[in-house]
């Protein structure tokens, strides 16, 4: 694995206009319709993504731990997605740039982790009744 840093000036980045859609997103959220999930009233399990309101429902009530346990996997998803898009405007602001470099042995061990977590977490929506 290779880190580098480089002075950089590039454009700005999708990630940090995914962080603002996503805060606009929580920002309006309680005025919006509950959707209901097709994929769950048609086979009566879970969807990868069901629990998500409920994580956000409970993220505005303040219950932490009803959030993480509503979709765990999604929300840390979220959260991730948040801290990587906020470095991303931290680089477009201070004009440099963080390359990684993954070899491809490990590139398969994480997309392997990455399907191996997303079972898992379908698992347990499932066998909690999400």
């Amino acid at each position: 694995m290779n880190i580098s840093v480089t002075k950089d000036k590039h454009p700005l980045s999708v990630h940090v206009v995914w962080m603002v859609l996503i805060l606009g997103a929580l920002s309006v959220y309680r005025f919006l319709p509950m959707p209901n999930c097709l994929f769950h009233e048609l086979t009566s399990y879970p969807c990868l993504s069901c629990g998500v309101t409920r994580a956000a429902n409970s993220l505005f009530s303040g219950d932490l731990l009803g959030m993480f346990y509503s979709n765990p996997l999604a929300v840390v998803f979220c959260a991730g997605l948040f801290f990587f898009s906020l470095f991303k405007l931290v680089e477009y602001i201070f004009r440099f740039k963080l390359t990684l470099r993954v070899e491809s042995k490990y590139a398969f061990k994480a997309r392997l982790i990455f399907v191996l977590l997303v079972t898992a977490n379908w698992l347990f929506l499932v066998v909690t009744g999400k």
